[in-house]
């Protein structure tokens, strides 16, 4: 059974996750990003390749950290407490464990220090990162390819993210090399979402923590709005949905770490819920900081932002309804076996 109660070594990673972002991918460092060609941030993405974060949940014994998804989790719910930009989720949840998955540990450690990015593709029309890799991994016939970039056409797509972009890709199906059958990384993908839930939950928190700061401050008629019943009631629906946010996320990615049995519902469950809660908690975070909530130079559009491009990652919530629904009336393993149908990867 999970525990809840993070354990020494995540309160640590936690901690020094946070003392690192918050001097490294500062508002000035995100709205750059933001405003850039691609972007990105390689010099935060390197530093962050450095400490070891790439290979955090990569076993001891292929090059990595030996830690697991809950650890993982604790990691990208700070990436994005502080909307760190670039490539690090594509490769650090997806890309990389999913070399591992099918062999490919030379090709894994090429991106586990930083110097190579590799994109996962399961919508050809929209790549998240794919401006940014140098080779792709992609399903062709059921076998998993691995194609260098040379040999792919990729077309950068203007998304609502300024941090989080994407790319059409076009390749011819017998480039690259076969590395595998495509149910080897299934679980990889269900890792993955649960983990992208963990980051939209730190955007929501900061987008709570902003808001809880600006309605201390900010009178109307002689007192404090945070005063104001109205008010407390969107905050605490604000905390409500971020805190069964949470317990969803890090549900989902202990129990994909564990192998339990209802890993991959676990996995819907969590993204059919979080993809809606975030939107509506970053979006009620710009709402109750009024005119100035509105304004480009406030953080709390990019939070917004974040958020509806991730509810759209890796299955929308309509998907996840429909897989969740699926996964508790039939048969759970062919029904885990649908990861083709999301639409967004």
């Amino acid at each position: 059974m999970m525990d809840f109660r993070p354990n020494e070594d995540q309160i640590q990673l936690q901690k020094a996750a946070a003392d690192f972002l918050s001097k490294e991918s500062t508002k000035e460092v995100v709205f750059a990003a933001f405003d850039g060609q691609d972007g990105d941030s390689p010099e935060l993405y390197k530093k962050m390749a450095d400490l070891g974060w790439l290979a955090l949940a990569v076993p001891e014994d292929k090059g990595g950290l030996g830690m697991g998804l809950v650890e993982q989790a604790v990691l990208l719910e700070q990436l994005g407490y502080y909307a760190a930009p670039g490539a690090f989720f594509t490769n650090a949840c997806i890309s990389i464990p999913a070399l591992l998955a099918l062999g490919a540990n030379d090709e894994a450690s090429a991106v586990l220090d930083g110097g190579k990015k590799v994109a996962f593709v399961i919508d050809p029309e929209f790549v998240i990162d794919g401006h940014l890799a140098d080779s792709f991994l992609v399903t062709v016939n059921g076998r998993v390819r691995l194609i260098g970039g040379s040999d792919v056409e990729v077309k950068p797509l203007e998304t609502i993210d300024g941090t989080r972009r994407a790319a059409s890709v076009e390749f011819s199906e017998q480039a690259g090399e076969d590395l595998g059958d495509v149910h080897a990384v299934e679980s990889v993908v269900d890792a993955a979402t649960a983990i992208l839930c963990a980051e939209m939950v730190g955007g929501m928190q900061k987008s709570l923590d902003m808001v809880l700061d600006y309605v201390k401050v900010r009178t109307q008629f002689g007192r404090p709005i945070g005063s104001f019943q109205s008010i407390k009631h969107r905050l605490a629906d604000m905390l409500l949905k971020t805190e069964a946010s949470r317990s969803a996320a890090y549900y989902a990615a202990w129990a994909n770490q564990s192998g339990a049995d209802d890993a991959a519902l676990s996995a819907s469950v969590a993204k059919a819920y979080v993809s809606d809660a975030a939107p509506w908690v970053t979006g009620q975070s710009i709402q109750l900081h009024g005119g100035i909530g509105f304004t480009w130079e406030h953080e709390a559009h990019l939070y917004f932002k974040r958020a509806t491009m991730n509810a759209a990652l890796l299955g929308d919530v309509a998907f996840h309804r429909e897989r969740a629904l699926t996964l508790t009336t039939s048969d759970r393993s062919e029904a885990a076996s649908g990861g083709g149908g999301r639409s967004r990867g």
